[in-house]
């Protein structure tokens, strides 16, 4: 690479982060700040931190704002949480808070700032493992990143205890590790370390996520050359086993009190409510008659029939996610019409409870519409036809990466496999969501299988700008 092109590609990586940091400054950490309202949720990752609410008083607690100072209690003294990697950042957060004097009140934006570090080194890891590539698709690269990952659809979550956050840092650092093998068109050393470390990040992140380990050991393999005459092969396929070991380990130990709700979701706030035939379809799921009672009712009401222990241990033996697979297995059309109606959902992040601070300003419930250009844009480019979009991003994408692999150098062809499993790992996460997912809300849901869509797209510009330059160059 000449050292003029060298010059180039840093200052481009250096205009996109200090553009990113612009837009997150501005929003996660200058009042008001925006962020995410606590669902109920934040418990999951708060009690592995040792940080609790300020108030008992539910309206100010859930959903209404955003909440920025927390309780520092002792590590320990709280419980009902699950193991997830975004703990240890609510860890290293609280540490921080304690070393730089907090005393006993947390303030969130800390957590926030421990993100936004991540974030933008993702971002400068990224720019910087495309420095091979035209200028002019360098900048490409740039500035759809920057447009679409400053999103306030993505940025919002970082002002808060959900593990969504964890899913996109460590989605994030992962692609920009592989971003650097490709570049350097090896994954060796300390870098393939750091790339199965990433992805342990990332499906230790939330239960949805385990699945995608074994994709991601197969691309480090194949970013490790392994199959290649000469390669280290062992490092990079015991660290692969290992990401494989991990994922099944996390997904084994997804809490039953989690596994039960969104199961009770699955069944009877999605599959009986819009049924033709509620008690055929009950009888092929294999539930109680008597449980149709339920149908429409919602896990989390104070009176959900998942606080009698009997229910509970009655559902989980009758019913399981793999009895609700065969269930649309053999229903295909209702898995259309269960696709169809939740297809309107799926290019959203807009939540439908508050993320903004609480000021005179914004009292509660308050939406920004502030750096919420991506959001709309997407959602009128795509939500006429949501599924037709995703095929043809999915299908043109494989056709483009599987037809020209031949062909291509052999930078070329670990780009197109990285792309390749970029598809997969969207395609798996949208299935994953609307098998196994029925929240009132969907603006969580689909987050990671999005972002690897926005990855896809700031990918094919890059690409077909590359593809441009070279052909006016030769």
């Amino acid at each position: 690479m000449p050292p003029s092109e060298s010059k180039l590609n840093r200052w481009i990586v250096t205009a996109a982060v200090l553009a990113a940091l612009t837009v997150l400054w501005a929003e996660l950490l200058r009042p008001p700040v925006v962020g995410l309202a606590d669902n109920g949720d934040y418990q999951r990752v708060m009690a592995w931190a040792g940080l609790d609410h300020t108030t008992d008083v539910h309206d100010e607690r859930y959903f209404s704002f955003l909440r920025t100072t927390y309780r520092i209690l002792p590590l320990g003294s709280t419980r009902g949480g699950y193991l997830s990697s975004e703990a240890l950042l609510a860890l290293a957060a609280r540490f921080l808070a304690t070393a730089v004097g907090a005393g006993t009140i947390f303030d969130l934006r800390v957590l926030a700032a421990i993100h936004i570090v991540l974030y933008v080194l993702a971002f400068g890891l990224l720019l910087r493992g495309a420095r091979y590539l035209e200028p002019a698709a360098q900048l490409a690269a740039a500035v759809l990143l920057v447009f679409f990952f400053t999103d306030i659809g993505y940025i919002g979550p970082f002002n808060s205890f959900y593990s969504q956050t964890a899913s996109l840092l460590f989605l994030m650092l992962t692609a920009a590790l592989a971003a650097e093998a490709i570049a350097r068109m090896e994954l060796s050393g300390a870098r393939l370390v750091l790339f199965y470390v990433c992805a342990a990040g990332f499906v230790t992140s939330k239960p949805q996520e385990a699945i995608q380990g074994p994709l991601l050991a197969l691309l480090g393999l194949r970013l490790a050359g392994v199959g290649r005459r000469g390669a280290a092969k062992k490092p990079a396929v015991w660290l692969a086993l290992a990401l494989c070991a991990v994922s099944v380990w996390y997904g084994r130990r997804t809490p039953m009190a989690l596994r039960e709700a969104a199961l009770y979701q699955v069944v009877f706030y999605e599959v009986l409510p819009h049924s033709p035939d509620a008690a055929a379809d009950a009888s092929a799921l294999g539930l109680d008659p008597a449980w149709l009672r339920y149908s429409g009712t919602d896990a989390f009401e104070p009176d959900s029939p998942l606080l009698d222990p009997a229910f509970r241990e009655g559902l989980l033996a009758r019913v399981g996610y793999r009895k609700v697979a065969a269930f649309y297995l053999h229903h295909p059309g209702r898995a259309v019409e269960r696709l169809g109606r939740i297809s309107t959902k799926i290019w959203s992040l807009r939540p439908s409870y508050g993320n903004l601070e609480r000021s005179a300003e914004h009292p509660t419930r308050t939406l920004t519409r502030r750096d919420a250009a991506w959001s709309r844009w997407r959602l009128r480019l795509f939500g006429a036809f949501p599924i037709t979009a995703l095929g043809v991003l999915f299908v043109g994408n494989a056709a483009a990466a599987l037809g020209t692999w031949r062909r291509s150098s052999p930078r070329g062809r670990r780009f197109r496999e990285t792309v390749l499993a970029a598809i997969l790992m969207s395609a798996t996460a949208f299935i994953v969501c609307v098998l196994t997912n029925a929240p009132p809300d969907f603006s969580r849901v689909f987050y990671i299988a999005e972002a690897l869509c926005d990855l896809i797209l700031a990918a094919d510009a890059a690409w077909l700008v590359q593809s441009i330059a070279q052909r006016a160059r030769a």
